[in-house]
């Protein structure tokens, strides 16, 4: 073989190696590296498709050298809301997710909730773990119950599987079942920015509130609020493979 091909063979992308190494998601460590954060042998690297083999190259994030972990965590949070779903302030001041969440490992959340909301939140240090359940063409359900301040009419959760125009494309939630006269199971395979939100602002529907129950097969089941397992590796395999066996369902 020749050795050029063997070095392709053994190079990855940087922004995969990244994700790897428990940085962030891959997407967000591609923000990364657009930023100019990221240095490979010395060098600022602004592209995320810039291959690297891995053995023979040192990566700096914002002069920090990356490795791989020597472990990974996967961990169930029921978190509340008026928490911030972030590992370190930024614009916004409070009380972080790691605030309560505090373990050895650097840990970051795969996806997010608003501070407005509550729920079910995975954090991990497996890139591409968050990368299975985040990214769009994966098309992993997540469930939420949401309160609003008046009654819901019909026509307006028929609207919301039908697809609702926003600001940045069509929102259209795979269900939308009426639980209550004001109090509602939605499921959605997207994970826009405050996309219940907006998509209930457009039918004036104002929300009291919205929590998360499930992502993919996994359910929050009984965990208290506020409080943080390990997931166990039934469940880890669960959420990898996307078979349909559902853990900690509720009724």
């Amino acid at each position: 073989m020749n050795p050029d091909n063997r070095a392709d063979l053994s190079s990855e992308k940087l922004a995969k190696f990244l994700a790897k190494c428990g940085v962030a998601s891959r997407r967000m460590c591609e923000t990364y590296i657009r930023a100019g954060w990221v240095e490979v042998n010395g060098q600022t690297v602004v592209s995320p498709e810039t291959r690297i083999i891995a053995t023979e190259s040192q990566v700096r994030l914002q002069g920090k050298i990356i490795s791989p972990p020597e472990s990974f965590r996967y961990i169930l949070f029921n978190k509340p809301t008026g928490v911030l779903c972030t590992c370190k302030p930024g614009r916004e001041k409070g009380q972080t997710i790691l605030d309560l969440v505090k373990v050895r490992e650097r840990i970051y959340p795969v996806g997010r909730l608003d501070r407005d909301s509550s729920g079910l939140l995975l954090l991990t240090n497996d890139g591409e773990f968050a990368n299975l359940l985040t990214h769009p063409r994966y098309q992993k359900e997540k469930e939420y119950i949401v309160e609003t301040r008046r009654a819901i009419m019909i026509e307006e959760l028929e609207q919301m599987t039908a697809g609702i125009q926003l600001d940045d494309g069509m929102s259209k939630f795979q269900e939308a079942v009426l639980l209550t006269p004001s109090r509602l199971k939605l499921v959605l395979t997207e994970g826009r920015n405050r996309q219940i939100r907006r998509t209930l602002a457009e039918l004036k529907l104002p929300i009291l509130s919205l929590h998360r129950v499930r992502v993919g097969q996994l359910y929050l089941g009984d965990l208290p609020l506020s409080k943080w397992r390990d997931l166990t590796t039934n469940e880890i395999e669960i959420l990898k493979s996307g078979v349909t066996k559902q853990s900690n369902r509720q009724s």
